[in-house]
């Protein structure tokens, strides 16, 4: 079993917190950056990890798998530091600071089974976004998205103190549960205690967004970057109403 970073020191605490068995080795890449293997040889931790359902070329050939809710928020914290962005932007209609957690896979059954048990247990809907391969040699890519409120709860969930995880993406889960909030209510967090404590400042009043502006992406409010993509994406369909 092999975790890639670009983190030593990460790796270096994952080492340590599962038993400092294997070694980390230094690599390099074809765009001549440095990178980092933890390779991680135990047969029992091996087995351990297929009976929960995971798989080799795990990314098109993952299924549901059986992780204890008491211990999801850890698992969905990996998943997040390993296949998943937090992202932060100015809205370009009112100016506000908007939030987005991502989650991509190649495995579609994968993703809704993270969309579901988020749903299940702490009542926050996400929606899944299918991107078509550029040619007969990629795969689908499934993006599963929670909006600013939704991710305000999964980051407050899972990014909690002391907890092992990528310190960069700490950083960017603490600003977006420290932020405010412009909505008195949610659509997609569906349980009303979550939103005690929250900060609220208010949104402009009377403001309509453009939803027919060709350089808004009307998914999440992101403006077209150069080359007609947003957020990196050439097109997007949705597989999820």
């Amino acid at each position: 079993m092999v975790v890639t970073s670009k983190h030593k020191d990460f790796l270096v605490q994952l080492r340590q917190a599962i038993g400092d068995c294997g070694w980390i080795r230094s690599k390099s890449s074809g765009f001549k950056t440095v990178g980092y293997d933890f390779c991680i040889k135990r047969k029992m931790f091996y087995e351990q990890l297929l009976a929960l359902g995971l798989t080799p070329r795990k990314s098109l050939t993952l299924k549901p798998l059986k992780v204890l809710d008491e211990r999801f928020q850890d698992f969905l914290r990996g998943v997040i530091d390993g296949d998943g962005n937090i992202r932060r932007w100015q809205h370009p209609t009112n100016g506000r600071e908007q939030w987005a957690v991502r989650i991509y896979g190649a495995s579609e059954p994968f993703i809704r089974w993270l969309q579901v048990t988020v749903e299940r247990l702490w009542h926050v809907q996400g929606f899944v976004y299918q991107q078509k391969p550029k040619n007969e040699h990629h795969h689908t890519l499934y993006t599963l998205k929670y909006g600013k409120l939704a991710a305000r709860v999964i980051l407050a969930k899972c990014y909690i103190q002391g907890s092992l995880a990528l310190k960069r993406k700490r950083v960017l889960a603490a600003a977006c549960i420290a932020g405010s909030v412009g909505w008195a209510k949610s659509k997609t967090v569906l349980d009303r205690k979550l939103w005690k404590g929250w900060k609220y400042e208010h949104v402009w009043a009377g403001r309509v967004v453009n939803r027919t502006n060709p350089h808004v992406d009307p998914t999440s409010g992101f403006v077209k970057e150069s080359g007609g993509l947003w957020a990196g994406v050439l097109e997007w369909k949705t597989v999820d109403a």
